[in-house]
């Protein structure tokens, strides 16, 4: 499923633009306002099992925020994958905000990237992100989402959805090659039992590119199931 999680904020906080009274009303307010989400699930994938974590969230008024999000795997307690975000977003129309910042992946290569984009909802209601990133060699790379929820119940709700990184040229930090390096694809199924607390499933198709010493890049593909639970805040 889409790790995005922080485009989902902008409809958290947008939802007020729909009623231009209710738009009026905030401006003069102007308040601050804070939005969290957390997800922690387990999951496997081509035999093996790992933990997996992804949050986000902002704090600041309707047209200015401070965002931030973070994500990675770990198994038999040694950390796989892990990156964090910290981005500027402001507010230039109906549902949509403009970010610009910092991400700095920790694992499995320690590196900083400019990162700057914009995140949405898209006709038919899906949730869409697309963002830049430049990192401390001067590679470009890009990152696209985007996720859409079926209501199947009041409670019983079916996300579609999926991510894809980019890399644009070769980069011989990451020993990638230019071109996909990770793709998932598919769906989560989540359970409200309150609209804050949500268990899920999910299962995805996975496309990985890393680099092997002594092999360079290795790509693998298959499915890979998981289980969790989300948290609002």
């Amino acid at each position: 499923m889409s790790r995005g999680l922080a485009v989902a904020a902008v409809l958290a906080a947008g939802a007020l633009t729909v009623c231009p009274a209710l738009l009026r009303a905030q401006e003069m307010d102007n308040h601050v306002f804070h939005w969290t989400q957390f997800e922690l699930d387990a999951a496997r994938f081509d035999e093996s099992s790992f933990g997996r974590w992804d949050g986000a969230g902002w704090i600041g008024t309707d047209f200015d925020r401070l965002w931030w999000s973070t994500q990675g795997e770990a198994t038999d307690a040694a950390v796989g994958s892990a990156e964090a975000m910290a981005l500027y977003g402001h507010y230039f129309r109906r549902f949509w905000d403009v970010v610009v910042g910092y991400r700095q992946d920790i694992e499995p290569v320690p590196q900083g990237y400019l990162a700057f984009g914009v995140a949405g909802l898209a006709p038919y209601w899906f949730e869409v992100g697309a963002d830049a990133f430049v990192s401390q060699e001067g590679k470009p790379s890009l990152r696209l989402e985007a996720e859409t929820d079926l209501l199947l119940t009041q409670r019983l709700i079916l996300s579609l959805g999926g991510e894809a990184d980019w890399l644009l040229t070769d980069d011989t930090r990451l020993g990638l090659d230019a071109g996909v390096s990770d793709l998932e694809l598919g769906f989560r199924t989540r359970f409200e039992v309150r609209r804050k607390f949500a268990p899920y499933l999910d299962l995805l198709w996975v496309r990985e590119k890393e680099a092997v010493p002594g092999a360079g890049p290795v790509v693998e593909s298959g499915l890979q199931i998981g289980a969790g639970l989300r948290l609002i805040y």
